[in-house]
């Protein structure tokens, strides 16, 4: 019986959606048996480590990836938070899910743009690295504050660097945190400051902690990540390992989810509940070939009645907004990626390349590669201060 230990907290919903994953590919070898915290595991103590012949872990510094290695055998990390390059890795694309959360945050309409982390941790870093791409800026040019991990888990700890820096950002502001439990402790310190969130403050966070997020006032918006998918691919990774011998670490990224809308990011601010239903719909869905019906669909009312309100209240009709939301989605690709058009296009739901050009330069008076050309991104503008 080949022992395969997991070396999870089972604190949080990111270590059970793991772990159902390794639990799923556990079930097709017969010959697994899976060591772990709590009653539903063989018990994972330190003896029973110490006889482990392949683990899966949680590694958040050099100590911990340290004491993996002492043990021996094969490792497959699926946090990414140490520096040292020990282990094979199944974890978060963390860079996708920044440049996801500022394609989200930019389509809310702010121009003002924050991040707060962790330190000393990959996985933050890359994200913060993905958001700044997505919004046309450097990391350095970004509006920051980040702390040990430990320090964010003291949530409800008086934070008095935190709220001094809440209160010099420029407002409205949208701030995205590296994770659930930083965009908790960033409403805690804006509920003390009196800072109104969304509409001064709008809060995004990372791995959708579905408990977390509800609990806290108001409710976060979060970017789901796809941990059952990790757990899985991390049990087929240590397979191979065992199975080949081999010493080469690997790295496999797994892609995150869509935004979890809550009220943290909620700033549609349209009166009218079906229009305000009805845009929310357009930018969550217009990449996704969404058409004027469907958008109708979901409100339940009438196309001709939907239509004139819709025009009463943003001046344009439902297909204008789906057009110009396709557009903003073309333009930000455009500057932060190195696709071709005929890609951009299919990605952001245009239904053909033609048809794009012919959208493009309508709005825009140029093609989509001369607008590319004409607005690349300056790396050397000034640069922000930051904490």
């Amino acid at each position: 019986m080949i022992q395969i230990g997991l070396k999870l907290r089972f604190q949080d919903g990111y270590d059970m959606a793991v772990a159902n994953g390794v639990v799923r590919y556990a079930k097709k070898k017969s010959g697994w048996q899976l060591r772990g915290q709590g009653p539903w595991f063989f018990p994972l103590d330190s003896d029973s480590l110490s006889n482990c012949d392949a683990l899966i872990a949680r590694i958040e510094d050099d100590e911990q990836a340290l004491a993996c290695a002492a043990l021996g055998i094969p490792v497959v990390d699926i946090a990414g938070a140490s520096s040292l390059k020990m282990f094979s890795q199944v974890r978060n694309d963390d860079y996708e899910t920044g440049v996801r959360a500022g394609r989200y945050l930019h389509a809310l309409g702010n121009k003002n743009y924050a991040w707060c982390g962790v330190d000393g941790v990959h996985w933050a870093r890359e994200r913060l690295i993905g958001f700044a791409s997505a919004i046309g800026k450097s990391s350095e040019q970004i509006l920051r504050f980040s702390r040990p991990l430990s320090w964010w888990r003291q949530i409800y700890d008086d934070s008095p660097q935190l709220e001094s820096w809440l209160l010099s950002l420029p407002k409205p502001i949208s701030l995205f945190c590296s994770n659930d439990l930083s965009a908790m402790k960033v409403e805690v310190a804006a509920q003390n400051l009196g800072l109104h969130i969304p509409t001064e403050l709008t809060v995004l966070g990372v791995d959708n902690e579905t408990l977390l997020c509800e609990l806290a006032t108001p409710s976060i918006s979060s970017i789901q990540t796809n941990c059952e998918m990790i757990g899985y691919q991390a049990a087929a990774m240590l397979d191979s390992l065992l199975e080949s011998k081999s010493k080469t670490v690997r790295i496999q990224r797994i892609a995150s989810g869509a935004v979890t809308e809550r009220e943290s990011t909620a700033l549609i601010s349209e009166k009218d509940p079906l229009v305000a239903k009805a845009l929310r719909t357009i930018r969550d869905e217009a990449s996704h070939g969404i058409s004027v019906a469907d958008v109708v669909d979901r409100t339940k009312v009438s196309r001709r009645n939907l239509e004139m309100r819709f025009k009463r209240c943003r001046g344009k009709t439902l297909w204008e907004e789906i057009s110009d939301q396709r557009l903003l989605l073309a333009t930000l690709a455009l500057l932060h990626s190195r696709s071709p058009i005929a890609d951009i296009a299919r990605d952001c739901g245009f239904g053909s390349v033609h048809r794009f050009y012919t959208l493009f330069k309508r709005k825009y008076g140029t093609t989509p590669s001369l607008w590319r050309k004409q607005n690349a991104v300056d790396e050397s503008s000034p640069k922000h201060p930051s904490m």
